[in-house]
């Protein structure tokens, strides 16, 4: 499989970055946006260095993962901000990253693999959902739903 290329997706929302921020970082309200997310919950107070436990649903196919947050640098005046975190056990990096826009904030989501996948995470992305390229098809299209998901909140 070798390292990807990052996946992603930006979409422009009507509200700052701090509110662009706070909408991100709830990571509680992320299983109504996200399709594949059943939850997600910090252990510990949210910060660089934190883990999350992380439960995932694709159809009948349900798994549950752990990541670390790799970024949290919230946004400043004039300056983005990005929530990462590596999920285990596939090594693949999730990022939104906030940016000061002329109509509010650009928010983009992006999945960077970071090195190869091993046999467990390549069988069952062949059983679960029919190969990681079918999936990564189906992320990209999951991000979209997410992005406009925040947008619509915050444009309410």
């Amino acid at each position: 499989m070798g390292n990807q290329p990052a996946r992603e997706v930006s979409v422009v929302v009507p509200a700052t970055p701090q509110e662009t921020w706070a909408a991100v970082t709830d990571i509680k309200a992320m299983r109504r946006r996200s399709p594949e997310l059943v939850g997600m919950w910090f252990l510990g107070s949210p910060r660089k260095g934190r883990f999350t436990v992380n439960l995932n649903r694709n159809g009948w196919f349900v798994w549950p993962t752990t990541s670390r947050v790799s970024q949290w640098v919230r946004p400043e005046a004039g300056r983005a901000g990005v929530f990462g975190f590596t999920v285990w056990p596939t090594d693949v990096e999730w990022s939104y990253v906030v940016e000061p826009h002329a109509d509010g904030t650009l928010l983009t989501q992006r999945r960077t693999a970071v090195i190869d996948s091993g046999a467990l995470v390549r069988g069952a992305a062949r059983i679960g959902f029919g190969g990681q390229d079918a999936h990564d098809v189906e992320l990209v299209e999951g991000m979209q739903i997410t992005l406009d998901a925040i947008k619509r909140e915050l444009t309410d």
